[in-house]
């Protein structure tokens, strides 16, 4: 029997490419959400309050994702 090795193609991961994903509004109101740049996969846990969150996802230009990682429209 070969030993057949599974070779992976790496995935294509664009710099500019940015995500948000809200993941609640905590008891002093501020948004908690994760935030990747290239793929939504590898992400940090940032909080801000409300009218912050909303001018840094406009900065970053990030496109938003719901609970399951599929995109927002606006």
């Amino acid at each position: 029997m070969r030993n057949q090795s599974v070779v992976e193609q790496p995935i294509a991961i664009d710099p500019s490419d940015r995500f948000v994903k809200v993941t609640r509004i905590n008891p002093q109101g501020f948004v908690e959400f994760e935030f990747a740049i290239g793929t939504p996969e590898l992400c940090v846990e940032l909080m801000l309050p409300p009218t912050a969150f909303k001018e840094f996802c406009l900065a970053q230009k990030a496109s938003r994702l719901d609970a399951f990682g599929n995109f927002v429209r606006h």
